[in-house]
């Protein structure tokens, strides 16, 4: 997996997690609060900026209620 695939995920994750919590009617803060992490770094997960760690991935499914 080259850097390019790497982005190309993280954008894709990203997009995924904004639609499932915007299916959900939860706003940015609201979602950051239920998951337990800053909205800033929220955001910057939905727009594909960051690496997540894996207990933040967990977190997210576990606020999305996600498996």
């Amino acid at each position: 997996m080259n850097i390019d695939d790497l982005d190309s995920l993280r954008d894709k994750l990203g997009k995924r997690i904004k639609e499932l919590r915007e299916e959900r009617g939860l706003g940015v803060r609201q979602f950051a609060l239920i998951a337990e992490i800053e909205h800033p770094q929220l955001i910057n997960i939905e727009k594909g900026r960051v690496d997540l760690k894996l207990a933040t991935i967990y977190k997210i499914a576990k606020g999305l209620k996600v498996h």
